[in-house]
């Protein structure tokens, strides 16, 4: 794991990233100061091999994936692969196993982003070499930490790309945006992008993705967070 210092950032957005799709990026204006206390990160996101001793140990339902790859024409798992297909419960089921939590997404876009505001782990430049997104025509995840120049301030590795993130924050619309999005709080978030979805805006550490903490797909992913004692 990396420390990531404690203290006050930029998060989220100006810019509604041209309102593709569903206005894509409404939920992630506007720009404000937040603020966390130090943490510890996962450099990495958690990959198949761990989460395979945990379902071992455990008897915890296995990634659907696991069993049904080739039906779906998929690469059969490797062990240093993000692990994917979990839903929210099973992400905070292995991290609590693994004596450790999700992390909120305050403090994931802090690791991501650092405290200089900028756009993406690396820079304000988008740089397609520096993540696995669908724009590499990879089609599939990549094993974990294989883009080092991707990393963030802090030295935390696919922030943008590889396998979207759960984090344990429930979404709502940010004080001041244009518009409520989802006020139900029945969605949890998601950061990061993957493979499979374009890079800008979907892999901007600044985009929130919000799905149902029940709904498992073949991009979501996630890594742990633990406190500081």
């Amino acid at each position: 794991m990396v420390l990531v210092s404690g203290g006050e950032f930029v998060m989220g957005s100006d810019s509604n990233d041209g309102k593709i799709g569903f206005e894509v990026g409404m939920d992630s204006i506007p720009k404000h100061k937040a603020s966390v206390p130090a943490f510890w990160m996962d450099r990495y996101e958690v990959t198949i091999g761990p989460y395979r001793k945990f379902v071992t140990a455990t008897g915890h339902e296995p990634p659907s994936i696991w069993k049904d790859y080739k039906e779906f024409g998929y690469p059969a798992p490797e062990d240093n692969h993000p692990v994917i297909d979990v839903n929210f419960n099973d992400a905070e089921a292995y991290c609590r196993w693994a004596g450790k939590r999700l992390p909120t997404e305050e403090e994931w876009e802090k690791a991501a982003r650092g405290t200089d505001g900028r756009l993406w782990p690396w820079g304000n430049q988008l740089e397609l070499k520096r993540l696995n997104t669908e724009d590499s025509k990879r089609n599939w995840t990549t094993p974990v930490g294989s883009f080092p120049d991707g990393a963030s301030p802090y030295g935390v590795q696919d922030m943008a790309g590889n396998a979207m993130e759960w984090t344990s924050s429930i979404f709502q619309s940010y004080p001041g945006a244009p518009k409520t999005i989802a006020p139900d709080k029945k969605f949890r978030i998601l950061r990061g992008g993957s493979w499979g979805m374009p890079a800008n805006p979907f892999a901007r550490p600044a985009h929130r993705h919000f799905r149902l903490a029940e709904l498992a797909q073949p991009d979501f992913g996630f890594r742990c967070a633990k406190d500081i004692k």
